[in-house]
């Protein structure tokens, strides 16, 4: 989830070419609504979008959806010392912009592999 179409249409063509099923959203209002249809293995998400920041999005996920997927923020700044609360337990990965492909591809294996157990094959 990215409020910049670019950012979004890069993120969603690097997932697919590694055999991922993708779902977009430009925004939390929208990462809502695509929820309330279809739960996700992970979310990959910014943390600077309007309306809501990344933060926020995933509050209202947790308070409507509970519990929530693995979540890789996306962000320019650095990874605060300590995360706000988000309004439950979930599994957090911090990737700084600018990134590889390969290392956000490298961060949603490591988390497939720690929920499910098992490594996904590309």
């Amino acid at each position: 989830m990215d409020d910049e179409e670019q950012i979004l249409e890069l993120l969603e063509l690097t997932l697919r070419l590694h055999g991922y099923e993708i779902l977009t959203a430009a925004g939390g209002p929208q990462a809502l609504e695509l929820f309330a249809a279809q739960r996700v293995d992970v979310i990959v998400m910014d943390v600077l979008m309007s309306p809501w920041d990344g933060f926020e999005t995933v509050r209202q996920l947790h308070r409507a959806f509970p519990p929530l997927p693995p979540i890789v923020f996306l962000s320019g700044l650095n990874r605060p010392e300590t995360l706000p609360d988000l309004g439950g337990t979930v599994a957090i990965e911090y990737l700084l912009k600018p990134f590889r492909p390969s290392d956000l591809i490298a961060v949603v294996e490591r988390i497939w592999a720690d929920q499910a157990g098992l490594t996904r094959e590309s």
